[in-house]
């Protein structure tokens, strides 16, 4: 996260877009965001609302000097939005950087000096005292006491993009039944869901309880339920050998001081489900914050959250607890603030949140020790390899409206500025319940979500979309691809990639991503990472629509899941525009990395039609065993030129093949009745699984199993 320094009165507006929280500032006066700290060997960042003079550096008008006052040698770069610098080979100490009045291209009353201190550090620093947490959230305290004249909108982002199951095959480790698994990123890095099974037993989440279904026989029966507090909500399951993993979101009451109020906290409960009917609470854990994300490899699991303490409350009470509280039942039923020592500030870090990590080792755990750590500085998306776990921070540019001593980039930015922030990625080394910050590293541009990253061969990979997408500036949103070594030093980069258009979806397999972006048509990148220091562009496709998610098929094809498109006119302006029509699956044969095609592709639907598995891979049900890919939906149709007629909510699962394409198998879409003009949220699939040759299709209101081959009906089960 970022410090920003505001000068004068401005408007804020805060919109929230599908990558994330996006702010905008609408003013006259010079706006500056920067950090507060950097690590040795990463370059500063310091980023303005008005544009630099290119000639500004060699004409000595930006200049960086030491605690002494003394100028250094440093190497400073313009970047190439001609607003944001990047500061590099400095030794660890204090440091101003000097912007003068005239470093700015626009000579106006708002373009003042500048004088940003900052400091080059070697290692995280850590807090030492609750003193320390104290003086951290007071200067945050004192800056924003500067610009109480601000209005502040804040939206939440969804952190992991994806919490709720996809299902891939898995075989039970007796050599018994197969049965569905969750569609995880990584392979062995087991992500959670709403719905999991055991291969005997269904458990889901309806409400603020579990469900367990007993599918031994093809009667379907309600073995027994999990009900949970009146203030918990179960977000996420995971299965752990005899083990059932409950992931909940839960409000916690508090009173401080005549203050009324409270905090999220995460909790995961762990039952012994060997009798599924009876399933025994074992433990209970718990963090602040609300969850990020979950993964589990091998035996341990991986708890991320983020916390914003309420540190206002230091101007009336200086003895507020601004430490995260944790919870585990096997040391008491009090919750308790974390351990100073376990806290750390992360680099460049200087707003108000945690990132808070806990690993927990799940080989006879019940009084094995959680292991958590608590970093200064948010998160949103989250990577995790076998070795290691990626988060993101955004930063998103200083915007401000076009006027008198403004850029018509910044007034671009105003209009729909996606795209237009910087990303710091941080990364942790992990080895079973031993988390420990290894690097970090910042880049122009955002993330789209978790499958915009990729660890392979020791290198990471990261696809990034930079600039603003809308407005006809010189600034138009372009695509990178970086890559960078096990210290997060960059050593390739794929750059300026589809300008004007935006990342929809990324894959990355083995020495090969791919890469799909979109405004008005659709061109599939193929792009070459064998060579990490010399990653290039192999091919390229271009095809009406787009897709959201990508699946590897096999190494020679790929499915891509998105939406047909329409190109229109505005009727009013005469101005043409593109919209989603139906959803749509395309086949990719990237045999000939070169030539790229689309050999099949299916329509479903028009205008309106719509299915989790468009932001949701978990969504995605897979049986490789018939290369059987299926997913829930809701159909409408256009009707007229803006109106939509439902049509018709179910599931549909298509045997997807190299020699036979896209091949519609099981439509278990129940038709629309007469009046019935949307989905009933109740009855609405969320799920599919299998178990041996059964599937079954999960909704809030009940179970239903199906012959894998036939599709033909076999038995249901309502809940109560």
């Amino acid at each position: 996260m970022k410090r920003r320094f505001f000068a004068g009165g401005v408007l804020l507006v805060a919109i929230a877009m599908a990558t994330g929280v996006i702010f905008f500032f609408f003013g006259q006066k010079l706006e500056v965001t920067s950090a507060s700290t950097v690590m040795e060997k990463q370059p500063y960042h310091v980023h303005f609302s008005e544009m630099i003079d290119e000639d500004s550096v060699k004409d000595q008008a930006i200049y960086v000097t030491a605690e002494n006052g003394e100028r250094v040698k440093a190497v400073i770069t313009l970047q190439e939005n001609k607003q944001s610098l990047a500061i590099e080979d400095l030794l660890p100490g204090s440091y101003v950087l000097h912007v003068e009045e005239t470093a700015f291209k626009q000579k106006s009353i708002h373009a003042k000096k500048q004088m940003i201190e900052f400091k080059v550090v070697e290692k995280m620093e850590d807090i030492t005292s609750v003193q320390d947490l104290q003086d951290y959230f007071q200067t945050i305290l004192n800056r924003e006491a500067k610009n109480r004249h601000l209005s502040t909108t804040t939206v939440e982002e969804s952190s992991d993009m994806s919490n709720s199951s996809g299902s891939s095959d898995k075989a039970s480790g007796d050599g018994g039944s197969s049965f569905s698994s969750t569609n995880n990123q990584v392979e062995d890095i087991e992500e959670g869901d709403t719905v999991v099974t055991d291969g005997r037993f269904i458990y889901s989440i309806v409400d603020n309880q579990i469900m367990i279904t007993d599918v031994t026989k093809p009667q379907l029966k309600i073995a027994g339920n999990i009900k949970l507090d009146s203030d918990s909500y179960p977000t996420q399951l995971m299965i752990h050998n005899d083990m059932l993993i409950v992931i909940t979101d839960q409000y916690i009451e508090a009173e401080k001081e005549g203050y009324v109020g409270g905090f999220s906290m995460t909790k995961a409960a762990f039952y012994n489900v060997k009798d599924a009917k009876n399933p025994r609470l074992i433990r209970e854990i718990g963090q602040d914050g609300y969850m990020n994300g979950i993964r589990k490899f091998d035996n341990t699991l991986y708890i991320v959250t983020n916390k914003t303490p309420d540190y206002w409350l230091l101007s009336e009470n200086e003895e507020v607890e601004l430490r995260p509280y944790m919870y585990d039942s096997a040391k008491s039923e009090e919750l308790e603030p974390m351990a100073i020592d376990k806290l750390t500030i992360l680099p460049g870090s200087s707003e108000p949140n945690y990132t808070i990590i806990s690993a927990i080792d799940l080989k006879n755990f019940e009084n094995k020790k959680v292991e958590t750590k608590g970093f200064l500085g948010g998160s949103s998306a989250l990577y995790m390899s076998k070795d290691a776990l990626y988060l993101t921070a955004v930063n998103y540019l200083p915007v401000t409206f076009e006027g008198s001593g403004t850029s018509k980039i910044a007034a671009d930015r105003a209009i729909m500025p996606v795209g237009a922030g910087n990303t710091d990625i941080y990364k942790f080394a992990i080895d079973g319940v031993n988390v420990e910050f290894k690097a970090t590293t910042s880049f122009a541009g955002t993330v789209l979500n978790q499958f915009s990253m990729d660890e392979h061969e020791g290198y990471f990979r990261v696809a990034a979309t930079e600039g603003n997408l809308f407005g006809n500036s010189q600034e138009s949103s372009k695509n990178h691809l970086f890559i960078y070594n096990e210290n997060l030093e960059k050593v390739g980069e794929v750059t300026d990639l589809a300008k004007g258009e935006k990342i929809y979806s990324a894959r990355f397999m083995g020495d090969k991503a791919y890469i799909v972006t979109f405004k008005q048509v659709d061109p599939l990148f193929v792009i070459d990472l064998e060579n990490p220091e010399q990653p290039k562009v192999l091919g390229e496709l271009k095809i009406p629509g787009f897709s959201n998610y990508l699946h590897p098929l096999d190494e020679n094809h790929l499915i891509g899941i998105g939406y047909a498109t329409e190109n229109r006119v505005d009727g009013v302006s005469k101005t043409p525009f593109t919209t989603t029509a139906g959803i749509k699956i395309s086949l990719f044969d990237i045999t000939d990395y070169t030539k790229p095609k689309e050999q099949d592709s299916v329509v479903i639907g028009g205008r309106g039609t719509h299915s989790e598995v468009e932001y949701n891979h978990k969504a995605l049900f897979i049986n490789e065993q018939y290369n059987y890919y299926g997913f829930p939906v809701s159909i409408y149709e256009a009707k007229g030129e803006y109106d939509v007629e439902y049509k018709g909510s179910g599931a549909l699962v298509y045997e997807i093949t190299a020699e036979n394409g896209i091949r519609l198998k099981g439509n278990l879409v129940k038709d629309a009745t007469e009046g019935e003009e949307y989905e009933d949220w109740e009855s609405v699939i969320s799920r599919l699984m299998y178990i041996d040759n059964t599937l079954y299709t999960v909704s809030r209101e009940d179970i239903r199993s199906y012959d894998l081959q036939t599709f033909n009906k076999t038995g249901s089960v309502r809940f109560p």
